[in-house]
């Protein structure tokens, strides 16, 4: 196979990521121009919403590119499309639930940073490039810092930027340190030459620098997962930002943290001799992780009564789950039966995208300024007083507990079947107590999740009971994502369909030149 051309591979990187480059151009324009130009806030809300619109129908166009994997920069298979579709279908979401945060002063600011972060987090799913990785989780940090600060400059909003910044500065030194390490397993920065080299090479599977790079890399994702012992910052900071803030933290960082995750350690570990320590040890380590992160969340979400603090412990709770799909994608391997790993955790994130945000949606809809719902007691008899939106809160609310029929069944379905998948094979006893340890932990997160739904239907209504304000922008997102709930649970066979190809494309490593050989097949190019 010939290598290409440094013209071809850059003329393929500028293809594969023209919708991020819009976005990002537009978010400059907006953030320049609005020193200098004063606009209501409703343009500069359409201004974004039209680009990024304008991106998701570039990425619908261009599809999947097809691109040289030991060269390129970015990848465009199937899970860079698939997930970056994800990305910016539900930036619209949160761009229509943010769209009053503001006043006309900062509105330029604040919906160009928003930009920002939809392409920092799109280009973390098509990297395949250690720097680039680093680049795009950046890309997503650095705007999340104005967007918790821009819209309120009270002392609870400062106490809780303060606290993200510090902690997410902290998270990227543990994370840089970690790919430092990972580049040092074989001298390569490009991620599928890297798990090309650690799978055909004798002396990198038993490496220590891999178990360093493998503990670090966990360690700075974990911040941004919200797994234990990296979680403690999100009740706080979920608390004091608004709920449009609030909102996105549960969906963005998460998402972009597994991506992350499955493109780096997992699809190196799986490339690895079954049997080699490395991969025992990384099981562990996302077990621990994940039963701790899951039992964790769930408990403490039991004696929480306000509605923030109850989500991001549900949060971390869904980040447990969610490393049962890391544990599992450890294993997986190129030609196996098996990819259930990578395609439960891409399944279970389509799935929490819309329930989350959905339930954060109808929180911002009842909530006026005068009267914000904070509380759980703050739903009550809204079955009654708004029947609709009482039957969309308890639809998203259902399908985070995993009820049948339901996008959010489907999505524990995939994770607890994929670690039973595997407890018949090499550390079998781990795979199937996870299943079971998860199975309690979901049943228990099923409590706290139908309280709200027996205030809001059974309790009466206080004197003062919330009033909706029913903005459309708010109501259409709220509605999307309850319709995508209900539409996924019915029938999650495409989605099923196209996390399967996406995993596979995640965990693929062709041959350099097409049959079997020594690791010095791998082009120069993808030794930086």
């Amino acid at each position: 196979m010939m290598t290409p051309s440094a013209y071809d591979v850059a003329r393929q990187t500028f293809v594969i990521l023209l919708p991020e480059i819009l976005l990002l151009l537009t978010g400059t324009v907006m953030m320049t121009a609005g020193a200098f130009v004063r606009l209501r806030r409703e343009a500069w809300y359409g201004l974004a919403a039209v680009a990024l619109g304008v991106a998701l129908m570039v990425l619908l166009a261009l599809g999947t590119v097809p691109t040289d994997p030991y060269a390129s920069v970015v990848l465009g298979d199937v899970f860079s499309y698939y997930s970056r579709l994800l990305l910016a279908f539900t930036g619209l979401i949160v761009l229509a639930l943010a769209h009053d945060l503001v006043d006309d002063a900062r509105a330029a600011e604040f919906f160009g940073a928003l930009l920002f972060l939809n392409a920092g987090s799109m280009i973390v799913a098509a990297s395949n490039d250690l720097v680039i990785l680093f680049v795009g989780l950046e890309l997503v940090s650095m705007p999340t810092y104005l967007l918790l600060y821009l819209p309120r400059r009270t002392t609870t909003t400062q106490e809780a930027v303060t606290k993200y910044f510090f902690l997410s500065i902290f998270s990227s030194g543990l994370l840089l340190f970690g790919l430092a390490y990972l580049y040092g397993v074989a001298g390569v920065s490009n991620l599928k030459a890297l798990a090309y080299l650690c799978g055909h090479a004798s002396n990198v599977p038993e490496s220590q620098l891999a178990l360093v790079a493998l503990v670090f890399v966990v360690a700075g994702l974990g911040f941004r997962v919200a797994a234990v012992p990296f979680h403690f910052y999100a009740p706080d900071v979920y608390q004091g930002s608004p709920p449009v803030i609030a909102a996105l933290l549960s969906w963005v960082p998460k998402a972009i943290g597994f991506l992350a995750l499955l493109r780096t350690v997992t699809a190196v570990v799986s490339a690895v001799d079954g049997a080699s320590l490395l991969v025992h040890r990384a099981v562990v380590l996302a077990w621990i992780i994940s039963v701790v992160t899951m039992t964790l969340g769930n408990t403490v979400a039991l004696a929480q009564d306000n509605l923030k603090r109850l989500l991001a412990y549900s949060s971390i709770a869904h980040a447990g789950y969610l490393m049962i799909g890391v544990a599992v994608a450890f294993r997986n391997l190129p030609d196996s039966r098996f990819f259930f790993g990578a395609e439960g955790v891409l399944f279970y994130l389509t799935a929490y995208a819309f329930m989350t945000l959905g339930a954060f949606g109808v929180i911002i809809l009842l909530s006026t300024p005068k009267r914000p719902v904070e509380t759980v007691e703050d739903l009550a008899g809204l079955g009654r007083n708004h029947p609709v939106v009482a039957l969309a809160m308890a639809v998203c609310l259902l399908s985070l507990t995993g009820f049948p029929l339901l996008a959010g069944f489907w999505g524990k379905f995939e994770l607890f079947a994929s670690a039973l998948a595997l407890s018949s094979g090499a550390d079998g006893n781990l795979y199937w107590s996870l299943a079971l340890i998860a199975v309690l932990n979901s049943a228990v997160g099923a409590y706290y999740y139908l309280r709200i739904v027996v205030t809001m239907y059974l309790r009466p209504p206080a004197a003062d009971s919330a009033v909706s304000r029913f903005s459309w922008p708010t109501s259409m997102a709220v509605t999307v994502c309850v319709l995508m709930t209900v539409g996924i649970g019915l029938y999650p066979l495409p989605v099923a369909r196209a996390t399967r190809l996406a995993a596979e494309s995640a965990v693929e490593r062709p041959d350099p030149i097409g049959r079997p050989g020594p690791i010095a097949a791998v082009p120069d190019a993808a030794r930086r």
